[in-house]
Parts: structure tokens; C-alpha cells; sequence
């Protein structure tokens, strides 16, 4: 019974161990398997390093067609044309560290052409210097027609004014040669008296639109300027008397510059005053007057004020501001006013004394 159970014991042993061996067998399989596989993985992917031209050549590195740009022993690859960029303006650099970056250069703008001399406006036409009436008479007859708004200005030398004879250059052959509106300037000619000359007699005095006179003249006479139906001003520096009539009626009279003026003579009741019906005078200064002649400012229905010195002149005349402005103010030095206010001198009426005012 004993052997028995022995050699069962002993058959159980025998099949264990040979379950154990064959799995010892089969692990061992299963790890040569595991390396050879693992070892086959690597052949694959690492190339075999070797002079033999029997060894194997892994499909990688098999030669491949030359791509464009691809290293072809060891040099640089040739790139392909780059197409060319249509080149940018220079940006001014970006600043740095705070600095003010550099400014592209401003682009050069052409010089504008030469603009020609501003043109000469109507009224102000460049001054001209003559000498003589005949001078006058060539150079005006050379223009073209003008009006009294575009007057051409002329200064004319060498005219004695005082003469009457027509044998040289006096102030009847300077009308005469008038026949183009002018503005005459007369200080580089002489004389003291100028003399009665009509309208009738020099129809030219119509073109005369504005006038000086020379220093040397210190009376003008009767007629003088009467029918100069276009002139505007007149200025008379050093006259100290002007006779009857020598501006009457000229419509367009504005401006009479005469600082010296001591007389307006009218001592015939005949004629008209000096300034009769300049109707467009508005203001007139005489701050040396000592006397006024009858008539000699009426019908001036503009005249708004008149200037007179410190002592109130004579006034030789009741209509001497007849059809003047009901406002007519007679402006005097401020310590005169009294003087005019008390006057005793004839035609100095209350209601001239009330238009009495002190100078500004």
C-alpha cells in the first residue's frame, strides 16, 4: 500500500516538473521570439554600416530624384529666381531707446513759375514825368480813350502858369492838351497867379479829373477851375487867396486842401462864390481865414463841417452858408470858442454862433 502511494506521489512529481519545464521552454521561446523581433526592427530601420557592396541597401536610401533646391554633393542647392519687389519708399526708422527717428527726405516741389507783376488797378496808373504842354499833348494823344475812374497820372514840368500868351507854356496850351482824363501833378512847375481862363475858351479842362499845384502859387483867379467838371480834389499847399467863381459848379468836388488860405474874395455881387454849388463837398479846413466873400459856399448842400482857426473871420455876406446842411457844424480851436460866441463881426448871426463847436 505504501509503494503504491509512493509511486502515485512519484507519477504527480513527474507531471508537475514536466508542466514546469514545458512552461520554461515556452518562456524561454517566447523571449528569443521578443529579441529576434526587436533585433529585426532595428536592422530595418538603421542602415548596415559596411564596405561590402553585398550588403543590403535600405530602400531609404536608394537614390531619389534630384528635387530643386535639394544639397547635390555637399554644395548648396541653386534657388530658384526670386521675382523682384517693386521697391518701397525709405520708412523713417523706427525711434529707439526714446530718439526721434530719422525723417525721410521731403521730395523736392518744383519752383513755381515767375507770376508776372501785379496789373496796374484802374486809378492807379504808374506815374508819368513830362516837360512841356506839347510833351503832354504827344504822349496823351499815344493812349487810348480813358474815363474819369481810370485817369491817367502825369506829373508835367517846366510850365510857367502865370502867363497868358500863347507864345510858350502857360496854363490855357496845358487845357489844350488835354484829352485824356488825367491827374495832373503841377509842383515841378512856376508861377504866382494863375489866370482867368474859361470853359468856353479850353474846352480841355473837362478831362482834368485831380490836381497839385506848386508851391509857388499863391492866388488863383477868376474861372481858374470853373467848368473842370470832373474834378475830384485839388490841392493848393501855399494859395492864400482864391477869387469869385475859380471852382464854382463842380458837381464832383470833394476834397480842397488848403492850409494857407486866408481869403475867399467875392466883391461883386454878379458872380458866384468860390465853392457855389459844389455839391458834393463835405468837409473843408481854411485854419488860417480871415475872410469869406459872399456866396462862397452856397448851395454846397453836402458840407457837413468847415474848420477855421482861433480868430472868427469877417464874413462878407447873409448867403454865405445858404443851402448848406441844417447840421453844418463850425468847428474851432477849444479856447476860441468863447471869441466866436462874443463876436461883434458883421453876419455873424446867433444861429451861425450856435453851430459852434471845439475841435475834437
Amino acid at each position: 500500500m505504501l509503494h503504491v502511494w509512493r509511486f502515485q506521489k512519484y507519477q504527480d512529481s513527474r507531471v508537475d516538473s514536466g508542466v514546469t519545464n514545458s512552461m520554461s521552454i515556452l518562456c524561454g521561446l517566447m523571449v528569443c521570439a521578443g529579441i529576434l523581433f526587436f533585433a529585426g526592427c532595428d536592422q530595418a530601420n538603421d542602415p548596415i554600416s559596411t564596405d561590402s557592396s553585398s550588403q543590403l541597401v535600405d530602400p531609404a536610401q536608394q537614390e531619389k530624384p534630384t528635387q530643386t533646391g535639394d544639397p547635390v554633393n555637399g554644395e548648396e542647392p541653386e534657388q530658384p529666381d526670386v521675382p523682384v519687389i517693386p521697391e518701397v519708399p525709405n520708412q523713417p526708422d523706427t525711434p529707439v531707446n526714446g530718439e526721434e527717428p530719422d525723417q525721410p527726405d521731403v521730395p523736392t516741389v518744383p519752383e513755381a513759375p515767375t507770376q508776372p507783376d501785379t496789373p496796374v488797378q484802374p486809378g492807379e496808373p504808374v506815374m508819368i514825368e513830362l516837360t512841356g504842354a506839347a510833351a503832354l499833348s504827344t504822349y496823351l494823344g499815344s493812349l487810348p480813350e480813358n474815363t474819369a475812374d481810370t485817369p491817367y497820372r502825369i506829373k508835367v514840368n517846366g510850365i510857367d502858369l502865370t502867363q497868358t500868351t500863347k507864345s510858350g507854356d502857360t496854363l490855357r496850351t496845358l487845357y489844350d492838351a488835354l484829352t485824356r482824363y488825367v491827374s495832373l501833378d503841377l509842383s515841378g512847375c512856376t508861377g504866382e497867379n494863375l489866370p482867368n481862363i474859361t470853359s468856353s475858351t479850353a474846352p480841355g479842362k473837362a478831362y482834368l479829373v485831380s490836381l497839385t499845384l506848386p508851391d509857388t502859387v499863391i492866388t488863383i483867379g477868376v474861372n481858374a477851375f470853373s467848368g473842370c467838371t470832373d474834378l475830384t480834389s485839388v490841392n493848393m499847399p501855399q494859395v492864400t487867396t482864391i477869387i469869385h467863381s475859380a471852382f464854382s459848379n463842380l458837381a464832383k468836388l470833394t476834397s480842397v486842401y488848403m492850409p494857407q488860405v486866408q481869403i475867399l474874395e467875392n466883391d461883386t455881387k454878379s458872380s458866384d462864390g468860390v465853392f457855389y454849388k459844389c455839391v458834393a463837398l463835405e468837409a473843408v479846413s481854411m485854419p488860417k481865414i480871415q475872410s469869406i466873400g459872399r456866396d462862397s459856399f452856397y448851395g454846397c448842400s453836402s458840407l457837413i463841417s468847415i474848420t477855421m482857426g482861433a480868430v472868427p473871420p469877417a464874413l462878407e455876406g447873409i448867403n454865405i452858408f445858404k443851402g448848406t446842411k441844417p447840421l453844418l457844424a463850425l468847428y474851432v480851436p477849444a479856447d476860441a470858442v468863447t471869441a466866436y460866441q462874443d463876436t461883434d463881426k458883421t453876419n455873424w448871426t446867433d444861429d451861425l454862433k450856435q453851430k459852434i463847436k471845439p475841435l475834437p
